[in-house]
């Protein structure tokens, strides 16, 4: 939304203020017939009412139109405030990973600078040393006038496997997942369609970071480990880490999600109705037995709703 389309909502919501002043000025909202003198013209009454009627009826439709050009403000302010965190967020991702490269760079030029000292050793030792007079010593330390140097650790090689999830959204990441990482995976089961659990990342199969290994956290009726699931990355959500916590956006009212039922460890279908300054979000949930019940959860467990 442009500066101009503000500013005309703007203009809509103090006209129809201004319009509703006006109706009260030319025919007061009051009651009109609450001191009905006896030997009033009751057809004359009748119009008033009519033209009072009328007159409640479009101030009625101006107070709508002043609420819904509020709203578009609101949620023009609201989307301005979620797209400067998201900036803010990917400028630290960007600043990280160029540490990280100026880190990498660092140790390669150390390793580069180590290698150079062992080869002007080696010739030095060339250039200067006598034969040297073979002993058990020196036949342990040198081969052939030449210093050994130690392969690299593998361990450095090795790359941590990142995965992430099929469904994308500007209120919560879909990336990075990694073993470790708490999900939202979603039951096969017929009988409750939309019935996700938290689960926490086992493994991460195959190259792409698509397929997953991960494990329900809770006990079984035995008290045995949780079960575990094999699970595609569209039948998870990524649940944000704590890292991550501060730079979540509100979600807007009526926005349909996804949230942790309280006290429980299974994701339910729910509508946002308010964001709280301590974090929690208000829901209402589907199916709660009893009607516009809201209930606050964390904000870290309100995820998008999947929405093919």
């Amino acid at each position: 939304m442009q500066q101009s389309e503000v500013e005309s909502h703007w203009d809509v919501v103090i006209t129809s203020l201004q319009d509703i002043c006006n109706s009260n000025e030319s025919l007061s909202f009051n009651n009109l017939y609450s001191n009905v003198p006896e030997n009033t013209d009751f057809s004359k009454l009748k119009e008033d009412i009519n033209d009072h009627k009328l007159n409640i009826g479009t101030a009625k439709r101006l107070i709508d139109t002043s609420q819904e050009n509020l709203l578009k403000i609101i949620t023009h302010l609201q989307t301005e405030q979620e797209n400067q965190k998201i900036k803010v967020h990917q400028e630290q991702q960007l600043q990280q990973q160029e540490q990280e490269q100026q880190r990498e760079t660092e140790e390669e030029k150390q390793q580069q600078q180590d290698t150079n000292i062992n080869e002007d050793e080696e010739d030095h030792e060339e250039i200067v040393e006598k034969k040297p007079i073979p002993t058990k010593t020196s036949s342990k330390k040198q081969h052939q006038g030449k210093t050994i140097t130690q392969p690299k650790s593998k361990k450095n090689n090795i790359k941590k496997k990142v995965g992430k999830s099929f469904w994308q959204s500007k209120y919560t990441p879909s990336e990075p997942i990694y073993v470790g990482s708490e999900v939202a995976y979603k039951l096969k089961n017929n009988r409750f369609p939309e019935e996700w659990i938290n689960c926490e990342v086992l493994k991460i199969l195959g190259n792409d970071g698509s397929k997953f290994e991960i494990r329900d956290p809770e006990p079984d009726e035995n008290n045995n480990p949780g079960r575990m699931y094999k699970a595609t990355w569209k039948e998870i959500l990524l649940i944000p880490p704590k890292n991550l916590w501060d730079n979540l956006i509100n979600y807007a009212y009526g926005t349909k999600v996804l949230a942790q039922y309280p006290e429980t460890t299974t994701f339910y279908p729910a509508i946002v109705v308010g964001n709280k300054k301590d974090g929690n979000v208000r829901l209402i949930f589907d199916g709660e037995e009893e009607d516009n019940k809201e209930t606050e959860v964390a904000r870290r467990l309100v995820l998008p709703y999947p929405i093919k």
